[in-house]
């Protein structure tokens, strides 16, 4: 293979280039450009007829200037080989959607047996790579409420156990559960029992504290995740945000009540993040057996009953 030593002067290599979805760039035997098709400009910021003269190692520089993460993968690409070396460059370590990501091929010439020049093709896959994050996203949200999904939920019950355990803070999960859902769905029909439940979700999200989660758990039931709170703001929170629920509901013309399950975690204790759950969910259990509208809260052990409105005056209880 000859590789001409312009862009311009050699028309069959520069049209071959430039007909491809990629970019491409070919290096003589001293790694020099000779050629850079015109998607170079799209993806790699370069201007291509700018990339002829110019050594391998400075373009490399040019593409992984102010992205420390693109520059130091680029760097793992080995030349010295005569196989193709294959790097996915693909920034994903800041937050938010990717700016860029492709997969960049670098292979040999080789001509009677002698290596002769190489050629970089670079795949933009930016589009896939955003698809993919885009995907991930739509797989935290319940799709009726527009709340975290039970799965967001439970990233964030281990993301908040890791942060108590390290700064030796509490938190608490809360379960909400709407009495007689199944009542309204069959008087009403379902399409205003979703709209229930989207109003609920919709009053349980602004009745949140800043840092509070709240998520679809399934069906009729809701879950709130509250970092930093001892047992006096759990009951303020929750209080609020089932009277604001309750007082939603009844606006549209709706009469429901709600039970709630609530565990705390206060360090030192060995329980992890879905043993918390566990106790949420046996603390909604124990409340609506007690019947609709009360709340129960599982202080590791030890629980205080009350209804929507206040902490009742009665004796700790032990959930068995």
């Amino acid at each position: 293979m000859s590789l001409r030593p312009t862009y311009t002067s050699d028309l069959a290599l520069e049209t071959l280039l430039d007909v491809l979805d990629e970019a491409a760039l070919v290096f003589d035997e001293g790694l020099v450009c000779r050629a850079a098709g015109r998607r170079v400009a799209a993806l790699l910021g370069l201007d291509p007829s700018s990339c002829v003269g110019q050594g391998r190692a400075s373009l490399l520089g040019r593409v992984g200037e102010g992205a420390p993460e693109i520059a130091g993968q680029l760097a793992a690409l080995d030349v010295s080989t005569r196989a193709a070396e294959r790097v996915e460059i693909d920034p994903l370590e800041v937050a938010g959607p990717p700016s860029r990501s492709f997969v960049w091929t670098s292979a040999p010439v080789v001509k009677d047996g002698v290596v002769v020049g190489r050629i970089d093709v670079v795949r933009d896959q930016s589009a896939s790579a955003a698809m993919a994050h885009k995907l991930d996203e739509v797989s935290r949200v319940d799709t009726l409420t527009g709340l975290a999904n039970r799965r967001r939920f439970e990233e964030e019950c281990e993301r908040e156990h890791r942060r108590a355990q390290r700064v030796w803070d509490s938190y608490a999960v809360a379960r909400v559960d709407v009495d007689g859902m199944r009542a309204v769905n069959e008087a009403r029909g379902r399409d205003e029992g979703d709209a229930l439940l989207r109003l609920l979700g919709a009053a349980l999200r602004a009745s949140r504290r800043q840092y509070d989660v709240v998520a679809r758990w399934g069906d009729d039931e809701f879950v709130v995740l509250l970092p930093c709170v001892d047992h006096g703001a759990v009951e303020s929170v929750l209080s609020r945000a089932a009277a604001q629920m309750v007082a939603a509901a009844k606006d549209a013309g709706f009469v429901i009540t709600l039970s709630v399950g609530v565990a705390v975690w206060r360090p030192p204790s060995a329980d992890g993040s879905a043993d918390v759950l566990g106790r949420a969910t046996a603390a909604l259990d124990a409340a609506k057996r007690r019947g609709a509208g009360a709340i129960l809260v599982d202080l590791g052990g030890t629980n205080i009953k009350s209804d929507l409105e206040h902490v009742a005056d009665e004796p700790p209880e032990r959930i068995e």
